[in-house]
């Protein structure tokens, strides 16, 4: 059993026969701060975990030690690291995808006991009792990945939709009856809306039209001018620009009445 600073590497083989196998590092998973998802003393930690490979393949290796509760993968360790990973993978409609790349692994068991059986394996073998392997690599995954993004069920879609839309014009319904009763929320927020004893404003461009206006009057009453050193510097220096140009201005005007009282005889 080779061993590399605490970690037991396995080979990770996709057929009985494979020869040149890609190398697992495993060990109990245990960190200072306690993480309810990754409980002490019932989580196996991997690293270098092919992208190739899945939570299914794995929970169905790892279930002849005991109960698996669940397999979470993450880009690198860290506490945050699983959240970032599923983040929006689950809402609905959503193109977010899980990266391809390697990965590391918490498989957590039901039992403490079932981490010292997984650590004695010789290898982690992907692939079932009639030497099909769990998982789909190369040409074969790529196929099935270039259907799942481009050939559609339309059925399965348009329930997806209803379902989706069913949910919302809940939502909506919930919230326009928290408008009418003006009832504060856990928080101690108001839901304020057109109906209700606490009713809003029309969002109207009237409307919306006239609060702007007068929100811009109250900003010029209420603006202190002359105020602050940079604005009386501005000042002055606005009030010499246009004294120059009144100057300019005289002048023209007297050069125009000079030519139009100049002697012509002819």
């Amino acid at each position: 059993m080779v061993e590399i600073e605490g970690y037991k590497v396995v080979p990770l083989r996709m057929t009985p026969d494979a020869k040149h196998c890609h190398s697992i590092y495993m060990r109990e998973h245990f960190i200072r701060l306690m993480d309810p998802n990754k409980p002490k003393g019932r989580t196996l930690f991997l690293l270098n975990i092919p992208p190739y490979v899945t939570e299914a393949s794995l929970k169905v290796f790892f279930k002849q030690f005991g109960k698996v509760e669940s397999v979470q993968f993450a880009a690198k360790p860290g506490r945050e690291e699983t959240i970032k990973w599923y983040e929006g993978l689950d809402e609905p409609f959503s193109n977010v995808k899980a990266p391809f790349i390697f990965k590391v692994a918490y498989v957590v068991f039901e039992k403490g006991s079932s981490i010292g059986k997984a650590l004695s394996i010789e290898s982690l073998d992907l692939f079932n009792s009639s030497q099909e392997c769990l998982i789909k690599t190369g040409m074969e995954l790529w196929h099935e990945e270039y259907e799942q993004k481009y050939l559609l069920d339309p059925e399965a879609t348009k329930k997806r939709i209803k379902l989706y839309m069913a949910g919302y014009d809940k939502r909506e319904r919930a919230a326009l009856e928290e408008a009418k009763t003006s009832e504060a929320d856990a928080d101690g927020w108001v839901t304020v809306g057109k109906e209700g004893r606490n009713a809003g404003f029309e969002q109207k461009e009237s409307v919306i039209g006239r609060i702007e206006n007068k929100l811009a009057k109250d900003k010029k009453t209420k603006e202190l001018k002359n105020f602050y050193t940079f604005q009386i510097r501005e000042s002055k220096m606005q009030n010499i620009v246009e004294m120059r140009k009144k100057f300019e201005e005289d002048k023209r005007k007297i050069e125009l009445l000079k030519q139009s009282r100049r002697f012509k005889p002819f």
